[in-house]
Parts: structure tokens; C-alpha cells; sequence
């Protein structure tokens, strides 16, 4: 036997080399090694030295399958800020502390697809090097989309001229950056422009290579941009759409295409935000009504220091609420002059609001001075507190006339603030994919929330938010979701204490009292009108952690959003099987 026809093994900087037929070009690492030459091309340019020619000819009889992750929005505004989120530790689960893999990883989609490898003759699974920020950023997308194509250059420089079947598999928008890859390698034009492969003298993409399928995985399908482009399609391409009923970004939070979304909450802690919620929703409010409507004669003085006691928690919570919204707004970046001038504003009001919760936290948790009402009301700081609530809460009749509502939703509006454009998303591609088949795979009973028998409030409220997204009417969007954050009953309280207050209030400052309370009365009609009782009691007192409970927002925008990475669905399992194009190895045997 010649040399030529003997298949080897090679160890290049330190990575073993997998050889297949004795003739297929591998990547690993850093370099590119093909056992029917001995020839060694380095991955930055692509080129192949030695007696082969810079692209080898085509094998007649030969496809070669190609699968490639492309991760997304698991974490819809990537609050850690990360250039590179949407990258392999997305699909392994790798623990964040431990950099190790966990239980999840057993059965995942990771491995599974792995797993696939073995059971066809020229399959590859290229998932080790692509990321980018997924973030919900137009450009962001499309540059992922440049940096894809330039990807797979690289790695597979030496199959140029082979028949390839490329398998792309995107979570979230990680499906957009492959709808925007598709426009990409149809265009020459749009090539030329890129600024990532223009430098590497790309001018068009291989003429043998074709999309052969498709799997989408929670991804919301934009009207307008990120569009399926056919030109590259295989003719028998395979859609394979996964999606949840449950999955609050894929239908609501991904219309909204975001400028400079890194780090927008980076410096927002939920837990922070959460324990400030609890504490305000610990407070024993009887403690506080029994004293204010107590006579001095009545056990006063232990009624006053129980009172006391739970004003001061209440203003604490309040504290830390006001906080973690003052790090939330001034994370926003904003380039509209005038919008800014108005966030300047709006945060110096939330200063001011930090500072009198504080200073009252702190008067009510000193235990000298006495307990009587004229200390309670001195400690209130009402002329300090009244006129920054009744700017913040001035509201007439409507969202639509809600000062902080009007302010926040022209931070989101569309070519206004941080949003440079709205694009009501689908959960199909049907629009997109023309005559091609849809393999449907709803997952919606597979979510842990589904046992909580809500579906029917989860339709009502995406209903109301879509439905305000679409007229245009974010005030209305923002209340809707304001009013999943606190419960009628918890803002009827607020409105008691006030009521209570007017016991000991006169004057000017019961004027200002009656037109926060007449504020907050219309806050809680809309509250009362759209809270959708989407979290079940049980859950209420089970989880700590907001985005683990089932029926939060932030859950669903982020557990029911991921759920459809977590594993490899029994249907995609079969439709990618069927879309593969390179042949079953006979010689497979299935591990028992």
C-alpha cells in the first residue's frame, strides 16, 4: 500500500485530528490538516500550501453536511454587557462560577446534536468558535451575520469547490443573523460593502454550497428587516420552527429593535430591585392604621414603636426601589438632545425622591424623640416627599397623560430614544418561507408554567400589549406592564396610608396629600383594569427568585424564551436527520 492512500493521524499545537475517508480537510484549532497530502493551512487566510491547488476540485459525489449554532437572546437585554454573550457556553450550559458543564449538559441540545455525527458519513458540527453580543441591535445582527459568513470561510476554506449543505440552527434572534446571513451571501453588492469581509478580498459566496435547512428556535420574525432570503436555499431547504405560547420576548419584547442595548441594564441588580419589593410588601400596614386611629389613653405608646418600626421598613423599601431605578434609567444612552434633557430632569426628581425616602427611613428608625402624632407627621418630611410624588405621579385621565408614562415611552419610541425602530414580530416564518414546508414544533406544554392552567390569562395580556404596540400607544404598553409588578390590593394599601395620613395632615400639606391620592387613584384603576394574575399563589410564596418564578415577566421573557434550546426536540431531531444530505454511515452502531 502507497503512502498516498494511508490515512494519518496528526497532532497539530497540541489538537488531535479526525480523519475521515483518508481525503476530508478537518479544522482544529488554529490549523487545517488534509490526510490525502501532507498540507498544513493556516485558519486567518484560508489558503492551502503545497502540491494542491488554493481550492481543491470537487469530489463528484460528494455533500458535505455542515452544522452551525448560532446563539441569540436568552437574556433579552444582555444585562451583563458582554461583546461576545451569544457564544458556546450558551448552548453547553456551563456553570458561570465553575466554568464546568452541569446536569443540563447530559441531555441537552449541545450533546445530542453531537451525538449525530457519527450516524452519517460526511456530517460536521461547527459550534466552537462563532459568537457575538445577541443583542436586540439591528446592527449588531447584521454584522453578526458578516462575521458568520467569514467564519465559515475560514474554517472550511478547503471545500470552496465541494457540494455543501449548510444546517444553520439559531435560538432567538440568532434565527435573524441567519435571515440577514441568507441576504448577505445573495447579494454581491452587499458583500462588497462589508467591512469584515472586504478586507479578505470575499467577492461571493461558494457556488456549490446551499442552505439545506433551517431550525428556529424561539425566534421572532420581523415584518420588514432580517429577511429569508431564497436565492442560497436549497430547493428542498427544511424550516423546522420551534416556539412557545408562553414566550414573552419572541411575541413583545423583541419588536423592539434597541440602539447601543450593551450594558443597558448592566448596572441594574433584579435581586436588588426584588428585595426592595419585599420589603415594602413585608410591612405589617395594620401596625400603622391601628396607631394613627388610636387615642393616647390606648396602650399608645407600644402601638406608636410598632408603627414606627414598620415606616421605617417601608422607606427603606422604597430606598432601594428608587435606587436601582435611578441606575436603570442613567444607563440609558440616549442621543436625542432634548429626550436627554428631559432624562437629566426626571433623574434629578428620582434623586431628590432617594433622598427624602432615606432621610424618613432614617427618622423612624431612631428611637429618641417622642412617639406622638405631631413627631409622626414631623418625620414624614411631607413638604420635602408631596412635591416630587406629585410630579413624578401627575397624571389627568390617562396613560397617555402620565408624566413618568410619557417620559419612559419616548425613551422607547421608535427613532426617539434607544429605539431605532419597532417591528411587530411573528412567532412563524410562514410569511418568509414562501412554498417551502414548516415543520411545526410547539413546545408550549413542555414549559413548567403550562401546570399552572394560565394560558388563557398569558393570551389576554399579550393581546392588550401587542395591541398597543401596534396603535402606537406605548403608554399604554409600559402600564400593562407596570401592572404585573404590584397587585391592586398592594397599591389600594399605599392609597390607605395616605387616607390614614389625613387624620394628622391640615392645610397646604393636606392639599398636596389629596392630589397624590387622587394621582394614585387613577394609577389603580388601570392596575386594577390590566393586572392579569399571572403568577399563582403557590409560586408567590415558593420562589425567591423573580426570574424563576413561573409567570413573572421576567420570566417568561427569559425561562420560556430558553426553553427551546434546552434540548433536542424529538420532531427537530427527525426533520434534521431527513435533511442531511451526505448518507448514513452503515457502520453505525447505536450504544446500548
Amino acid at each position: 500500500m502507497s503512502n498516498d492512500n494511508v490515512a494519518k493521524i496528526s497532532i497539530i499545537e497540541g489538537d488531535s485530528i479526525e480523519i475521515v475517508k483518508g481525503q476530508h480537510t478537518e479544522y482544529v484549532g488554529k490549523m487545517t490538516y488534509s490526510s490525502s497530502k501532507k498540507l498544513i493551512a493556516t485558519a486567518e487566510n484560508g489558503k492551502l500550501f503545497g502540491d494542491n491547488p488554493e481550492d481543491p476540485p470537487k469530489t463528484e459525489g460528494r455533500i458535505i453536511d455542515i452544522v452551525m449554532f448560532v446563539a441569540g437572546t436568552t437574556d433579552p437585554v444582555n444585562t451583563d454587557g458582554q461583546n461576545h454573550h451569544a457564544n458556546t457556553s450558551y448552548w453547553k450550559y456551563i456553570d458561570e462560577k465553575t466554568k464546568q458543564e452541569t446536569e443540563q449538559s447530559l441531555n441537552n441540545l449541545w450533546n445530542n446534536i453531537k451525538k449525530l455525527k457519527p450516524q452519517f458519513l460526511d456530517l460536521h458540527i461547527e459550534g466552537e468558535f462563532f459568537s457575538w453580543s445577541g443583542d436586540n441591535d439591528t446592527k449588531q445582527r447584521t454584522q453578526a451575520s458578516e462575521r458568520l459568513f467569514d467564519l465559515l470561510l475560514r474554517v472550511y476554506s478547503g471545500w470552496k469547490n465541494q457540494e455543501v449543505h449548510l444546517h444553520l440552527i439559531g435560538h432567538s434572534h440568532g434565527g435573524n443573523v441567519i435571515n440577514q446571513f441568507t441576504e448577505l451571501v445573495s447579494s454581491k453588492e452587499m458583500i462588497a460593502k462589508s467591512t469584515i469581509l472586504k478586507p479578505r478580498k470575499i467577492t461571493e459566496f461558494p457556488k456549490l454550497w446551499k442552505v439545506k435547512s433551517i431550525t428556529y428556535l424561539s425566534t421572532p420574525f420581523f415584518q420588514k428587516k432580517h429577511q429569508l432570503n431564497h436565492a442560497k436555499l436549497h430547493k428542498d431547504c427544511k424550516i423546522i420552527n420551534v416556539h412557545n405560547e408562553y414566550d414573552l420576548t419572541q411575541q413583545l419584547v423583541a419588536n423592539f429593535s434597541l440602539n447601543n442595548l450593551e450594558g443597558l441594564l448592566k448596572s441594574f441588580k433584579m435581586e436588588r430591585f426584588d428585595t426592595g419589593i419585599k420589603t415594602v410588601k413585608g410591612v405589617k400596614t395594620d401596625a400603622i392604621t391601628t396607631y394613627l386611629k388610636s387615642f393616647i389613653w390606648q396602650d399608645f405608646k407600644n402601638k406608636a414603636i410598632l408603627a414606627w418600626r414598620e415606616m421605617s421598613k417601608a422607606f427603606l423599601g422604597f430606598n432601594i426601589i428608587t435606587a436601582e431605578f435611578i441606575k436603570y434609567i442613567n444607563s440609558l444612552k440616549i442621543e436625542n438632545s432634548n429626550l436627554q434633557k428631559e432624562k437629566d430632569s426626571f433623574v434629578s426628581l428620582l434623586k431628590n425622591l432617594q433622598q427624602w425616602t432615606y432621610d424618613v427611613h432614617q427618622n423612624y428608625a431612631s428611637i429618641s424623640g417622642g412617639h406622638d402624632k405631631a413627631t409622626w407627621v414631623k418625620n414624614l418630611k411631607l413638604t420635602q416627599g408631596l412635591k416630587v410624588l406629585n410630579i413624578l405621579f401627575a397624571i389627568k385621565s390617562s396613560p397617555k397623560d402620565s408624566y413618568l408614562l410619557s417620559l419612559l415611552a419616548g425613551v422607547f419610541g421608535e427613532n426617539k430614544g434607544i429605539t431605532d425602530s419597532i417591528d411587530e414580530t411573528l412567532w412563524s416564518p410562514q410569511k418568509q418561507t414562501k412554498n417551502l414546508t414548516i415543520i411545526d414544533v410547539n413546545i408550549t406544554e413542555s414549559d413548567p408554567y403550562n401546570t399552572r392552567n394560565k394560558k388563557k390569562q398569558i393570551a389576554t395580556f399579550l393581546k392588550g400589549a401587542q395591541n398597543a404596540v401596534h396603535t402606537r400607544e406605548l403608554e399604554d404598553m409600559l402600564m400593562r406592564l407596570f401592572s404585573q409588578f404590584i397587585k391592586p390590593p398592594q397599591l389600594k394599601k399605599i392609597i390607605g396610608y395616605i387616607d390614614n395620613a389625613e387624620y394628622v395632615v391640615t392645610g397646604n400639606l393636606d392639599k398636596e396629600l389629596k392630589i397624590l391620592r387622587g394621582n394614585l387613584e387613577i394609577y389603580d384603576s388601570f392596575v386594577t383594569k390590566y393586572y392579569a394574575d399571572l403568577v399563582t399563589p403557590q409560586d408567590e410564596a415558593g420562589y425567591d427568585d423573580i426570574l424563576k418564578r413561573p409567570g413573572t415577566l421576567p420570566y417568561l421573557a427569559m425561562a420560556s424564551h430558553s426553553l427551546s434550546h434546552t434540548q433536542l426536540w424529538g420532531k427537530v431531531d427527525e426533520g434534521l436527520k431527513n435533511a442531511f444530505s451526505s448518507g448514513k454511515n452503515p457502520g453505525y452502531k447505536k450504544k446500548s
